[in-house]
């Protein structure tokens, strides 16, 4: 199909439903599309049918967690960022186990969440 394209969405992968909400309403207000994930095995389903832009990757999931979606994820050889949003004490060590490009805290800032996903779903 030629012509105008949709936009690529953004993928939010976290167990945590209101978590999920939460970064739903926030990028969607922000003018982004998003597509979402419970874990990493639903994760993977979205990237072969509805590539993202970008990720935003919980780390602490049930089966396919975040360190073992984004070794899926690098091994496919997809050139996909990375944004670890995670609640564990030391973000920046989850992001270097994911090889991410970014991270947040949770409780994430709206507006930081914006600007990490803005950046990078360019």
């Amino acid at each position: 199909m030629l012509g105008h394209q949709e936009p690529r969405p953004v993928l939010v992968v976290d167990d945590d439903e209101a978590t999920r909400a939460a970064e739903r309403a926030v990028l969607r207000e922000d003018g982004f599309r998003v597509v979402e994930a419970r874990d990493g095995a639903e994760a993977l389903w979205v990237m072969q049918h509805d590539p993202p832009s970008v990720v935003v990757l919980d780390v602490q999931m049930p089966g396919i967690d975040g360190p073992a979606f984004a070794l899926q994820l690098r091994m496919g050889l997809r050139r996909v960022p990375l944004v670890i949003l995670t609640g564990a004490p030391d973000p920046r060590h989850e992001a270097d186990r994911c090889n991410a490009e970014a991270y947040l805290a949770k409780p994430f800032d709206s507006g930081q969440l914006v600007e990490v996903v803005r950046r990078f779903a360019s």
